[in-house]
């Protein structure tokens, strides 16, 4: 039984490689551009066994589950994206400092020009020859290899141009692992979902994190939702529906048998504002911290459905030593977390026209005078605020000009 791991793969680096424990991985939004690092380079191009360098890549790590023998397909959602890869031995101390250094080489690579005939599709193949495929025409798989319980592997997927679609990573076991045994889990949580006007049950999307580790549970089309867990989880809920404010809601962890979660969103109106609390800053720079990412896309999808809507991105910091006289590199430094949020919407193709950024510095700190780290953090936000929408409107194409600041 394959369980999917749904989720956006950013542009990645070795040592943040996205963990995949399941036999099938869904990547909606590949990254664009190669990371902090360029673990792969100035390589010849017809070696056999590298990339010549990488271009849009994410990188990948996974156990292999038993003894067996491992294939896998690397389906494009658009069979005119064209996809490379390297799996490299992951049992190895330093291994992804190694890479870039060529102490650790490729095990299995394939650089083939895709074949539009087979989808595009590549991967590793019982059927295929060789364990490297170099660049040009060639076959699109290369040969599968045997492996150990446990083995660790760091898989580098590359499109050598800008991706127009997502993909999908589907491993093979041959023989299959045995199936885990059926563990009865002791909590329910129920989510009820309701229009925070007229209280009526409202049908909505909602990705759950922290139920399941590592990944995202979504579940949609319904108001009321029931899913069995471990105790003892802190949780937080996003909640999505068309024409109203998304929500986000903190769960905390309890021993309780059943857990029970109302969400009352409210409908979409100029004025109204949502903080995005859970996208962190780094300490004086406005570089997002990589567990931000649920929230980003959140707001993405929100602008994706409600394509009226316009929005300011507002940025807050954390200053409570500062004076608000006196606050000038606050501001830049609240602004430029702000635009932090504008381009990352912008690179996903949300209208420039419908959003604006400001920053705000420590003007509006949640905690003033912050007792701990985790209310430092919670200063050092992004508010979202509606500055019109229409439900009736017919959206409009992309415009030009510059943004409101």
């Amino acid at each position: 039984m394959a369980w999917s791991q749904s989720r956006p793969a950013d542009p990645g680096d070795c040592l943040d490689a996205i963990h995949i424990k399941d036999s099938i991985v869904v990547c909606e939004r590949p990254g664009r551009g190669f990371g902090n690092v360029l673990e792969v380079k100035e390589n010849p191009p017809a070696d056999l066994k590298w990339l010549e360098r990488e271009h849009h890549s994410a990188w990948f790590l996974f156990r292999s589950p038993a003894k067996t023998t491992l294939t896998f397909d690397i389906i494009p959602s658009d069979p005119a994206d064209d996809i490379d890869f390297l799996l490299f031995p992951g049992n190895i101390p330093d291994v992804c400092r190694k890479i870039p250094t060529k102490e650790v080489e490729p095990v299995r690579s394939n650089i083939s020009r895709n074949d539009p005939a087979m989808n595009s599709m590549c991967g590793l193949s019982k059927d295929a020859t060789e364990d490297y495929v170099r660049s040009g025409v060639g076959s699109s798989y290369s040969r599968a290899i045997d492996v150990e319980e446990g083995d660790l592997y760091y898989l580098l997927v590359d499109y050598p141009q800008r991706p127009r679609a997502g993909f999908t990573v589907h491993f093979h076991y041959d023989p299959p692992p045995p199936l885990p045994p059926v563990k009865e889990l002791p909590q329910t949580l129920v989510v009820e979902v309701a229009d925070g006007v007229t209280g009526a049950p409202l049908e909505a999307s909602l990705s759950v994190e922290g139920m399941v580790f590592d990944s995202i549970v979504q579940a949609k089309g319904a108001s009321r939702y029931e899913f069995k867990m471990d105790n003892y989880r802190n949780l937080r809920i996003n909640c999505l529906r068309k024409g109203y404010m998304f929500l986000s809601e903190r769960v905390k962890a309890s021993g309780d048998t059943e857990v029970k979660v109302q969400l009352k969103l409210m409908p979409i109106a100029p004025g109204a504002k949502v903080a995005l609390d859970d996208i962190r800053f780094v300490g004086n720079d406005s570089k997002v911290m990589r567990n931000s990412e649920g929230s980003l896309y959140m707001l993405l999808h929100f602008m994706e459905q409600n394509a009226t809507a316009r929005i300011e991105i507002q940025g807050h910091v954390n200053g409570p030593s500062v004076k608000k006289s006196l606050n000038t590199e606050l501001v830049e430094l609240s602004a430029e977390r702000a635009q932090t949020v504008f381009n990352f919407l912008l690179v996903n193709d949300v209208d420039p026209a419908r959003m604006g950024y400001v920053g705000l510095g420590n003007s509006e700190m949640l905690y003033p005078n912050p007792k701990n780290k985790a209310e430092s953090d919670a200063n050092r936000r992004v508010e979202v605020r509606i500055t019109s929408y229409d439900e009736l409107a017919t959206p409009s194409g992309p415009a030009s000009g510059r943004p409101s600041h």
